[in-house]
This record gives structure tokens, sequence and C-alpha cells, in this order.
């Protein structure tokens, strides 16, 4: 009998900060390098199948998700990264529990049922804030510090990422399920549609969501406007330095964000604070695609430069005769010469490449190739097929598009029409892919360790 009272008063103890605690973050208690946090886990599972009204377990299953988010903290700040992946996982779960109970909520009264889903709405978004404050806090503490490995943030990154889409995850399901109950409310009532919404907004008033919307919205504007401004400065300042000869692909961006924002800023006056976020963010979208395009432009231009100049300063003679090559190389005061038994165009630049440290593709627009003349004869159609490998091997391979996307040969690329949108792979194959010859003996981008590890990293955000 003591055993059980014992138990019993374990369980209260546990179970009470749960019900009770809301406004402030939850502290994270026992974290997953603990022996006890598998019971700790345990009592939050038990306490939530002990909870039978649908709303209360929504509420409840959010609360525990907030005291997991508290544990990934704790632990990323120890640098204890597998223990921060078993939160997490527990997170992503109860979350996941947290949406199915939302799309099986059912009252009689569809004002009450509302009315369970705004404070269960209040909640998600509380909790999508102290998500996006733990990213932020988390991700400056480690470049402060300097403690992980460019692995290690990527993983940590992945993890963030999968706590703030599950986290938006429920979030739709619940505005999902509102959209659901006004139609029930319209059926139940007969009342108007403007009607419902007034109704719905008093509601969101009183349960204090329509403050913390107002909140976010305003400062969703305020951050669009910032990066809209420094977007624009950056800009004229690349246009005085010459680096933009075509500035329409980020300035029609650029309207568009304006656009988005002003309808965020109408919306925020009519106390449409959902709207105004959405704008708003959408304005931020676009502004973060101008500056993918902006970025992508100058780096283009920085490289014609330096292709320039190198061909300027550097000379690469190679001469073709009785089945070999010899090379001559000349850049500023330096020279180098050496014979190549091959007569091949395409492993001759490969090899001046190696050798150079050059690209394949500043190779094949240096090289001169100058051959002996030899008699003119019929060709057989080995021969023919064998002249074809040649050429194709004598490919030059340029970057374009607008985004810097494409990788073929350049009389392709010079007249490809592509259009400008702003991909996050696209950052992965600028900054590490190489465009050149590939074994088949066509253009394409080298599939670099540096490209691949790139990819991976950013796999979420491509998908």
């Amino acid at each position: 009998m003591k055993n059980i009272r014992l138990i019993g008063l374990v369980l209260i103890i546990l179970v009470l900060p749960i019900a009770n605690a809301h406004e402030e973050p939850v502290p994270a208690g026992v974290t997953p390098d603990s022996f006890l946090w598998g019971l700790d886990k345990a009592l939050d599972n038990l306490n939530l199948l002990l909870t039978f009204d649908k709303g209360e377990k929504a509420r409840k299953g959010i609360e525990i998700a907030r005291e997991r988010l508290q544990e990934v903290k704790a632990m990323v700040g120890e640098n204890k990264l597998e223990a921060a992946e078993k939160a997490k996982e527990a997170e992503v779960k109860i979350l996941s529990k947290v949406k199915e109970i939302i799309s099986n909520i059912e009252e009689e009264n569809s004002t009450k049922q509302i009315e369970q889903e705004i404070e269960i709405e209040r909640e998600i978004e509380e909790h999508e804030d102290e998500v996006e404050e733990a990213i932020n806090s988390l991700k400056i503490k480690i470049e402060v510090k300097g403690t992980l490995s460019e692995q290690q943030k990527a993983s940590l990154d992945s993890l963030l990422s999968t706590i703030k889409n599950k986290a938006g995850e429920v979030k739709i399901e619940i505005k999902n399920k509102k959209d659901k109950t006004k139609i029930k409310i319209k059926a139940e009532t007969g009342k108007s549609e403007k009607e419902i919404e007034d109704e719905i907004k008093n509601i969101e008033e009183e349960k204090g969501l329509a403050g913390i919307k107002k909140e976010k919205a305003l400062e969703e504007i305020g951050d669009a406007k910032e990066d809209l401004s420094e977007l624009e400065k950056e800009l004229e300042e690349h246009k005085a330095e010459g680096h933009v000869a075509d500035e329409k692909s980020i300035t029609e961006l650029m309207d568009n964000a304006i656009k988005r924002l002003s309808n965020a800023e109408e919306a925020f006056a009519k106390n449409d604070f959902g709207n105004a976020f959405g704008q708003a963010n959408a304005a931020k979208q676009l502004i973060k695609n101008a500056e993918g395009v902006l970025e992508k432009t100058v780096e283009q231009f920085e490289a014609e430069e330096e292709e320039h100049e190198m061909e300027e300063k550097a000379e690469i003679e190679v001469e073709i005769e009785e089945g070999g090559a010899e090379v001559k190389i000349e850049v500023d005061d330096a020279k180098l010469k050496f014979t190549l038994e091959t007569t091949d165009k395409g492993a001759i630049i490969q090899e001046i490449a190696e050798r150079t440290g050059l690209s394949v593709d500043e190779v094949a627009k240096l090289a001169e190739f100058k051959e002996e003349e030899k008699e003119t004869k019929e060709e057989t159609e080995e021969e023919i097929e064998v002249e074809e490998e040649k050429e194709e091997s004598n490919l030059i391979c340029k970057i374009g598009g607008c985004s810097g996307q494409l990788c073929g040969e350049s009389s392709f690329v010079d007249n490809a029409v592509t259009t400008c949108e702003w991909k996050e792979e696209y950052d992965c194959y600028q900054k590490h892919g190489k465009c050149e010859i590939q074994a088949n003996g066509k253009c394409g981008w080298a599939q670099t360790k540096d490209l691949l590890e790139c990819i991976e990293k950013n796999k979420d955000k491509i998908e």
C-alpha cells in the first residue's frame, strides 16, 4: 500500500507542472543523458493517455513538445549531439501525436470547438516562436564558440530544421481544422461568413492569439523591409562598380516583393494579422531569391574578369605532329615546356590542366593548337568515327543560364534561354561544381566530393 501511495505521489508531482505551466518556456528538466529520462518520457505519455478531452490532450502534447525542445537546447549547449538527436526524435513523435489528436477533435457545440482550436493554435504559435528562438540562439552560440565541425553543424542544421518543419505541420493542421469548423458553424447557425469571422476574431482576442499574431506579423513586415533596404543598397553598389549589366531579373523579384509588402501592410491595417504575416513572409522569400540572383551575377562578372586577365597573361601553344604533342606554356615570366605522346586534344587539355592547376575550361580557351599538314585522302567510316570523337573531345565547356545553373558546350549555353528562379542546389553547383568534359566526352558538372557533401547538407532545402 505504501508503494502504491508513493507511486501516486510521484505521478502527481511530475504531472502537475505539465498541466499548469504555460506562458514561460518549459524548463528542460531531466535530459536524455540521464538514466531517468526514459521514466520522464513514460510519465509524460501516461499523463497524455489519461487525458480524455481531445482539446486538453492536444495542449498537453504541445507542452510536452516544448519540454523536449528545451532538452534539445540543453544537449546542444553541452555539445552532446547524440542526446540532442534523441530529444529531437521524441519531440517529433509527440508533435505527430498532437497533429493526429487535432484532426479528431469533434464537439457537438461548434462554438466550443472553435474555442478549443484557437487555444491550441495559440499554444502552437508560442511553440513555433520558441523553436525559432532556439534555432537562432544555438546557431549564434555555435559560431561564437566554434566547437563543432562542419559535419556536426550540418547535422545540427538538419536536426533543427526537422523540428521546425514538424511544428509547421501541426500549425497547418490546426488552421485546416478551424476552416472546417467555420463551415460547421455556418451550417448550424446560418450566420454569414463575415459574422463568423468577426466572432472568431473576438475569441482570438479573448484567448490571446490575436496579440501573438499581431506581434509576429509586425516583426515579419519589419524584417522584410530591412532585407529589401539592404538589397537595394547592395544592388546600387554593384551597379556603380559595373558588376551588373542587366538588372531586370533582380528588379522584377524586388518589385514583386514590394507588392507583397504593400499587401501585408494593408492586411495589418485591417487587423488581418495572419494574412499580413503570410504576405510579408512571401516578400522575404522573393528578396532572398533576388539576393541569390545578384550574388550569381556578381560571381559571373568576377569570373569573366579573372578569365580576361588570365587570357592577357597566359599563352598555351600546342604543336601536334608525328603522333605526339609539344606543349609550350607562358604565364607572365614563367615558362613551361613538355611533350605528350598523344594527339587527342581532350587528353592534352586534361594533362595541361593537371600540370598547371588551371581548370579544363580555362585551358580549352587559352590553348592554341597547331597541327602539321597531312595529304588529303578519302576517309573511311572508321576514320570518320575517330574524327568525330576528336571533335567531341575538343568541346569548350561553359557555365551559363540566368542563375548559373547550366553546364554545357559553349555554343549551346550562349543561346540557351532559362528562367531566373533561384534554387538552393544552384549554390552547391556554383561553389563546388566543376563544369568540364566528362568520361563520356560531353560537358557536365563533375561530381566532386565537396559538391556531393553540399547537396547532402542542403537535402531538405532542395527537396
